[in-house]
């Protein structure tokens, strides 16, 4: 039935009561009641104060409210205190985050101003909320140390990594398929990398830690992953969660059958049917040309990426499509709830397992929205066993249903889940989600109380925070509807090849959708709402749904009751609906609402929805803003909160809602007067500045029920525009009933210039629009301007809304007889954006008995929506016609304009003159341009070069040449064994579908194409070509564009032997011929020019360098030859092989020259210069040991008795660095026969050990030959010593001085000898450090001399080594200056010494003074002595064995029992004796260690 805006109706869902004959034996069955046949006609009006009315309520500001402190996180409660956890935490999770904090934030200040404050203070970004004052935020150590210092925070904590993982994985053994996840931004973008300056990328990651790592979207990705990898994963800042891959199932698991609800249409007057409507099911497959579909499936995608969108297995998918949307085209009686709907499907079922699998949630949903254009969607499938979670599939639910209800943005979603067939196991994830609608089953047949017996299986509540689920329930038992062909495993149990039965919650769930798209339709199209939100639609179904049996709602079975359109839709007398979805919140704020109730005894029911904010994995309650409402009577003295009911109505003294987003109040019999409707921001977790929400109010006088005709802006016509006297002419107006009552009877006048032509009645519906028709031939009196009046209910005798739309006054214009204008058509609508012309066929009529002469002319085109005048071309193939009486002609009239104007209707006026009579008449005509659509596609280039193997990304531009804004839907097609697809226009990258959103006129937007080629060898310059086929959206039109893609050249040689290796033993001067192997592995026939890069010296090319052809495929043999001159070098040759587009090749070998030359070495002599002497032998040996630390020479004789020219370099291999030498051959070239001589100079280092006899080789190489000669020395032995003083003192009389001296031995032997000085009689003198000295060559010790002069004469020490007078340097002799104590100097350096002696002692006696004024006792710092003294030098001794006494006499050792004794480094041999305040020897001292 095709649907008329006038009339129009609703209907129950009758899919819940239905019987329909069963081909079973159903002798055990009770009968059930006869469909009742007197359902009442309810009209339904669209004026503004009904459904559609927004009703602005009134905003006021506000604060958040009171809030416990503590956050419920998933893993256990955090308090002030810290975590207690929910149950033990294995040890390997315990490890903390260092870029998380879990803050909780004081109760004074909300949630909503804290966020604010914490993202202004520091470099953080809030994760998410965890109720009801917790905040889960990353950052850097710092960014986080600055949060935790704001006032409101009033404790922070760490994060352990178990809140990152799944509790499912925290003691996994084996392999699992897990779920990787990054995090959100603010707008829940999926993010790669954390940001905030904290490293890493989730995609590297999984390539990193999952085998077989799959991703639908940024973010997310799948794989198996080790367990013991898990801690290491998890810490990683930009890993957000970790958890198992959900076990996806269909749910229908009992026996199975069809819902009736085939009745639908007949009970309306227009017929909400769901045309207008798409809806995406995300299911099995689906059996596409079963015939209930016919056209309206608009795409079909292969989610599972099995290839195939086909229901093959148990036809679940067609079953579950067939009941929202099939127009039971087999067997009416199956007809699904919106037969009229669109199907967008979603295969999900790998047909080889039966197993469903897909990108996602959040793949799913966007795919749908955004590429599929679908507004519902709906879901008869969920995870097994994890019955009340809120998963990660929940929380994109959730993420995806909010970002959508934005209505300032975008166009809300409605989303539905089934419950699951798993009863008390709890609701399945993705059905634990706030915002989606969660269907649950009840009895649909073979009950005497069906509508009031939930399904046995039927999954119950609540969530595991909480929340009330499921939503509400809709038939499910025993369903009929479409079965898939192709479904092997599908059973017959209706005797029907077209249609099955199937049971359970995936059976009430699209009949749950089908009643979403009959709601959104009727929002729309009747309420004339634009794209209402989710919640909304949500808030209506739970409006009208009933209770089931016993009043309990809501409870965990049934939720919210049963869905009843009726109640949700239609107004009944005076009962009214309201709905609200353009409002919002922000935090603290309040919307208010009053509504006047005229009659009491009638319930008051209010439902508040609103898509939240998601939720996380990390929390243990799911609610992020927390919406209140309140509900309070005319009087003030009840206030009804939101779900606080009892026995099935509100009741008072309850508590507010903390967990649902869905809030309800029920008030059985509601008094008369103004209730009031409170809804409250009173906690905002989420981090968006708005929260939507949508509100649904039924009861009396909530609408208008006033009728209200009205005549039709605009819809006054008339047969002549310019009507001449004498013709019969009629004129029109519609009138519209824009209230929402009926009534039976109202007059409508027409008067002209005054006088009354004739007066109408009618009767109307709300909605209803009539049009009324008068005949009037115009009379002489009226020539010149007219007046037409036409009046609804001119004596005031009906009540209605508005008294100002029942008046029109037209003035026209009649003329007397003359020319008239007319034509057929005059509407012309522009069918190709392309077309720039436009003709109309005017005729021309003289109206008169006599000849005239006529003209024609026309006005410019006035768009009529805004009168702009547009001067475009046009033109008549005659202006000037002679016409007889009553005699008419053709005429015709171009219009030239763009190709293609803007949208519009434009008018022309054509005015047709009788020139004898200057009388004119007018016609005018419409020129009528629709939206229309023109894409062009351009390449960036004719061809698009591609690779083989390689994958090439390129463009193409879309440009939309259409005369206003359009959206286009691409399409590629590939050739075969290629694919093309879509860099980001689609759902996913790769995908061969997508669109271009929204393009403005001559807008364009690039569309990145990825070109993946079949991945074997193609020739070059073969073409290929690919489709981009481009759909309008606006018509049925498609453009289809080639882009031809050439394969490029792929040159590849191989050649053999391969680059790199060498030419052996090749005679410095033959003819050598090189042969190379060259394979071309390429996609095209090569032609190669080789020439050559490098030749060692000696070397040439003989007979030049052949080009080279080889085919594609084939190899080639391919040589060149090379000369040598005698003396050819080794070295590489190169060769360059060019291809023809500049391409080349390079090959290399190394040619290793053989000379012709063979040497002869022999020793000749060994020869020693000392002064003038020389010494020389022809035995190495021959002179003796060889001399240490001055150069000899020894010689060798070569002789080349080969037949080449040798020329060798010369070298020689010593023992060490330390040596020296150089060599020099004469002459540098020998010839054959020739001999040279080589002279080399030798040094050996005086580190050489003496008598040792080390070996050098002399080493003759050259041309690949070499020759070496190898001798062995004698080291000569080299005794000697250096000694150097370091420093000294000045010497005085009876005064001791020290002489530091450094002994080096110099020679290449050891020395071990004593040390003596000597020195003028009487001098005291001895060696402090030791008198015997042992050193190795290159050793160096220190010696020191203490003397002691007599007198003030000058003297000499020696220092030697005793016996040592074969040692070089044994002895060293310093003068010495004694200074006498009589000089100059001495008195000064007294006088000085003096005067600061007395300073000091001044100094002490004022500070002893100042010490006992203030009560010390200056005993107690002055000791009885201040330590040993150094004695008078009549009381030293010196002993030859040990050091001198230090001061006084040396006493006895002292026994066990005596003070313990003091040693001092400055006296060493000696002891101090505190005791005894005397110096003792001291017995452990060893002299012989000095």
């Amino acid at each position: 039935m095709e649907k008329q805006v006038s009339t129009l109706i609703l209907i129950v869902l009758l899919s819940s009561t239905l019987s329909i004959p069963h081909h079973h034996d159903q002798s055990g069955e009770t009968p059930q009641e006869a469909l009742s046949s007197d359902v009442k006609r309810i009209e339904i009006s669209p004026d503004p104060n009904s459904v559609r009315d927004l009703g602005s309520p009134e905003i006021s500001e506000g604060e958040e409210g009171f809030r416990g402190l503590w956050a419920d996180s998933s893993i256990g409660i955090y308090t002030t205190s810290g975590l207690l956890p929910h149950s033990e935490i294995p040890a390997s999770l315990t490890q903390p985050r260092s870029d998380l904090m879990i803050v909780l934030v004081s109760s004074e200040t909300g949630l909503w101003d804290a966020r604010t404050s914490m993202l202004e203070a520091a470099n953080v970004a809030v994760r998410t909320t965890i109720p009801p004052s917790g905040f889960l935020i990353q950052g850097g150590k710092e960014a986080l140390q600055s949060v935790t210092r704001l006032p409101f925070i009033e404790a922070s904590h760490s994060v352990p990594l178990a809140l990152m993982v799944e509790d499912a994985l925290w003691r996994q053994q084996s392999i699992t398929e897990v779920e990787l996840i990054g995090w959100k931004d603010a707008e829940l973008n999926r993010l790669d990398s954390p940001g905030l300056g904290l490293p890493g990328s989730v995609s590297m990651l999984a390539q990193d830690y999952l085998d077989g790592a799959w991703s639908p979207s940024t973010g997310i990705h799948f794989g198996d992953l080790q367990p013991s990898s898990i801690p290491e994963l998890a810490m990683n800042p930009e890993v957000s969660f970790i958890s198992t891959t959900p076990d996806l199932t269909t749910w229908n698991n009992l026996a199975r059958t069809h819902m009736e609800a085939n009745s639908v249409e007949s009970y309306f007057f227009t017929g909400l049917n769901g045309s207008g409507q798409r809806v995406a099911v995300a299911d099995t497959g689906i059996d596409h040309d079963h015939g209930d579909f016919g056209s309206r499936i608009v795409q079909r995608i292969d989610v599972a990426n099995d290839g195939s969108t086909a229901d093959t297995n148990d036809g679940h998918g067609t079953h579950v499509a067939c009941t929202v949307l099939g127009s039971g085209s087999r067997t009416s009686a199956y007809e699904g709830i919106a037969p009229q709907a669109e199907l967008y499907m979603q295969a999900m079922e790998d047909d080889d397992s039966g197993a469903l699998s897909g990108p996602g949630v959040y793949s799913l949903l966007n795919s749908a929205y955004s590429s599929g254009g679908a507004r519902i969607h709906t879901n008869s499938w969920g995870s097994w066993n994890s019955g009340g979670d809120y998963s990660t599939q929940s929380e994109d639910a959730d993420d995806r249903t909010s970002t959508w209800d934005q209505y300032w943005t975008y166009d809300g979603m409605t989303v539905l889940f089934a419950a699951g067939n798993e009863r008390d196991d709890g609701v399945s994830p993705p059905g634990t989600a706030k915002n989606v609608i969660t269907v649950g089953a009840h009895v649909n047949r073979y009950s005497n109380n069906a509508a009031d017996e939930m399904y046995y299986w039927s999954s119950r509540g609540p969530t595991d925070d909480g929340r009330i689920k499921p939503d509400i329930v809709a038939a499910g038992d025993y369903i009929r509807s479409c079965k898939a062909q192709e479904a092997s495993e599908a059973p017959d149990n209706l005797n029907d090849d077209w249609y099955v039965e199937y049971s359970g919650t995936s059976m009430a769930t699209p009949a749950a959708a089908g009643a979403s798209a009959i709601v959104r339709e009727y929002l729309m199209e009747v309420a004339e709402r634009p794209d209402p939100q989710g919640a909304l639609v949500k808030a209506m179904l739970i409006l009208g749904a009933e209770d089931m049996g016993t009043r309990d709602i809501p409870n965990n079975d049934e939720g919210w009751g049963r869905i009843n359109l009726v109640n949700t839709l239609l107004p009944d007398s005076d009962v009214g609906i309201f709905v609200d979805d353009r409002s919002r919140l922000s935090s603290g704020q309040e919307a208010s609402y009053n509504f006047d109730v005229t009659r009491s005894g009638e319930p008051l029911k209010v439902v508040l929805t609103w898509s939240d904010y998601p939720g996380s994995t990390f929390s243990g309650t799911q609610l992020r803003n927390n919406l209140n409402l309140e509900v309070t009577s005319p009087d003030g003295s009840v206030t009804y909160l939101g779900n606080d009911f009892e026995n099935g109505r509100s009741t008072t003294g309850g508590s507010k809602d903390t967990k649902n987003n869905v809030e309800v109040v029920l008030i059985d019999s509601a008094t008369t007067g103004v209730w009031n409707v409170k809804v409250k921001d009173f906690s905002h977790g989420g981090s968006r500045t708005y929260q939507p929400f949508a509100i649904a109010v039924r009861g009396v006088n909530v609408n208008d029920l006033t009728p209200d005709p009205s005549i039709a802006p605009g819809s006054f016509e008339i047969s002549t525009p310019i009507p001449q006297v004498g013709e019969a002419t009629s004129f029109s107006v519609s009138v519209v009933n824009q209230g929402s009552g009926s009534f039976a009877e109202v007059f409508v006048s027409a008067h002209i210039n005054g006088d009354p032509l004739e007066t109408k009645s009618l009767g109307m519906s709300p909605g209803e629009e009539v049009r009324l028709e008068w005949d009037w031939t115009p009379q002489s009196s009226d020539k010149g301007e007219t007046q037409i009046r036409i009046e609804i209910d001119p004596g005031g005798e009906l009540e209605e809304l508005y008294e100002d739309n029942n008046l029109i006054v037209i003035n026209i214009d009649v003329s007397a007889p003359g020319i008239q204008a007319s034509t057929v058509s005059a509407w012309k609508t522009l069918q190709d954006a392309s077309d720039t012309t436009t003709r109309w066929e005017i005729e021309m009529t003289n109206l008169a008995l006599f000849e005239t002469n006529a003209s024609i002319d026309v006005t410019k085109p006035v768009r009529v929506i805004d009168g702009v005048e547009f001067d475009w071309f046009k033109s008549f193939d005659q202006i000037y016609v002679e016409l007889g009486p009553a005699e008419s002609t053709t005429v015709n009239l171009t219009l030239v304009h763009p190709a293609p104007p803007e949208p519009g209707t434009y008018s022309m006026m054509i005015t047709a003159t009788d020139e004898d009579f200057d009388v004119e008449s007018q016609l005018e005509i419409f020129f009528d341009v629709p939206v229309l659509a023109q894409p062009e596609v351009s390449l960036p280039s004719e061809e698009i070069q591609v690779d083989s193997y390689e994958i090439t990304n390129t463009s193409v531009e879309i440009h939309n040449l259409g005369n206003g804004a359009q959206t286009y839907d691409i399409e590629l097609h590939s050739p075969a064994g290629w694919e093309v697809g879509l860099l980001d226009l689609g759902p996913f990258q790769g995908s061969k579908q997508g669109s271009t959103g929204t393009l403005s006129t001559g807008g364009s937007i690039s569309a990145g194409i990825m070109i993946t080629p079949p991945g074997v060898l193609l020739v070059s310059g073969s073409t290929f070509f690919a489709e981009i086929k481009v759909k309008s959206r606006v018509s049925s039109e498609v453009w289809t564009y080639q882009i031809p893609m050439v394969i490029q050249p792929s040159d590849s040689l191989e050649l053999s032997p391969e680059s790199g290796g060498s030419e052996g033993g090749v005679p410095a001067d033959s003819l050598h011929e090189i042969a190379i192997q060259i394979s071309n592995q390429g996609n095209r026939e090569v032609k190669l020019t080789p020439i050559s890069r490098s030749l060692p010296g000696g070397w040439s090319i003989q007979g030049g360098l052949n080009e080279i052809t080889i085919p594609m495929g084939s190899n080639v043999q391919w040589s060149f030859s090379i000369q040598g001159n005698g003396l050819a070098a080794s070295g590489p040759v190169e060769i360059r092989f060019l291809v023809e587009d500049g391409d080349f090749f390079d090959w290399n070998t190394t040619v290793e020259a053989i000379s012709g030359a063979i040497p002869e070495l022999s020793f000749h002599e060994v020869v020693f210069v000392e002064g003038t002497t020389i010494e020389s032998s022809t035995v190495p040996l021959g002179l003796g040991a060889h001399p240490v630390g001055s150069p000899f020479d020894m010689g060798w004789k070569l002789e080349n008795q080969g037949t080449s020219i040798w020329e060798p370099d010369v070298s020689l291999e010593l023992p060490s660095e330390d040596w020296q030498s150089s060599c020099a051959i004469n002459p540098v070239r020998i010839g054959p026969g020739e001999s040279a001589m080589v002279w080399c100079s030798i040094t050996i280092p005086i580190s050489q050990e003496a008598g040792s006899e080390p070996g050098i080789s002399l080493v003759l190489a050259g041309d690949g030959i070499e020759s070496r000669g190898e001798v062995t020395l004698l080291v000569d032995t080299v005794k000697e010593v250096e000694w150097t003083m370091v420093n000294y003192n000045e010497a005085r009389k009876d005064t001791p001085t020290i002489i530091y001296l450094e002994l080096r031995n110099s020679g290449n032997v050891a020395i071990s000898n004593r040390i003596v000085t000597e020195a003028p009689e009487d001098w005291e003198i001895r060696i402090l450090d030791g008198i015997l000295v042992t050193l190795q060559p290159g050793e160096v010790r220190s010696v020191q001399v203490e003397f002691t002069p007599d007198s003030g004469s000058d003297g000499s020490i020696t220092v030697m080594l005793a016996n040592a007078e074969d040692t070089s340097g044994q002895s060293k002799t310093l003068a010495i200056d004694v200074i006498s104590e009589s000089n100059g100097g001495g008195s000064g350096t007294l006088i000085f010494s003096v005067g600061a002696f007395l300073l000091i002692a001044v100094a002490a006696v004022f500070g002893a003074l100042a010490f006992s004024r203030a009560g010390g006792n200056l005993s107690s710092i002055i000791p009885s002595r201040t330590g040993p003294e150094r004695p008078h030098k009549e009381e030293r001794a010196t002993h030859e064995q040990q050091s001198p006494l230090p001061g006084g006499s040396a006493g006895e050792p002292p026994s066990q029992q005596d003070t313990e004794l003091q040693r001092f480094p400055d006296y060493p041999g000696w002891l101090w004796d505190p005791s005894n305040e005397q110096w003792v020897a001291d017995p452990e001292y060893d002299q012989g260690e000095q």
